[in-house]
């Protein structure tokens, strides 16, 4: 005759290798589940995007076009921020100081 044995008896065995099982196990999916929560908050802030947007609508070559133009005039400014602005910026601070200058001289 067999013993019936329960879950719970089991994981008390007197080896305790399903211990050390079950705590490797929960190390693993530790270590890998700040990927997953990394992949559920961009998925997640990328619905929202689109729900904001309105881009949930269109097919999916109509949403790339539109985000690639998106992220081109994104882009163009940040290039003439990065190279335009600078210059505007020393021409101003240039009249400014050289006119004070003029008025703190006279």
């Amino acid at each position: 005759m067999t013993t019936r044995t329960s879950y719970l008896d089991s994981m008390t065995s007197s080896n305790g290798d399903i211990w050390k099982t079950n705590k490797k196990q929960q190390q693993q999916q530790q270590q890998s589940d700040w990927y997953y929560k990394l992949e559920e908050a961009l998925q997640h802030f990328y619905m929202q995007f689109l729900l904001t947007t309105t881009l949930y609508v269109m097919e999916p070559w109509e949403r790339v076009l539109v985000i690639s133009i998106f992220l081109l005039i994104i882009l163009l400014f940040t290039y003439s921020a990065f190279i335009f602005i600078p210059f505007h910026v020393h021409n101003i601070l240039k009249s400014v100081i050289s006119t004070a200058w003029d008025v703190y001289i006279h």
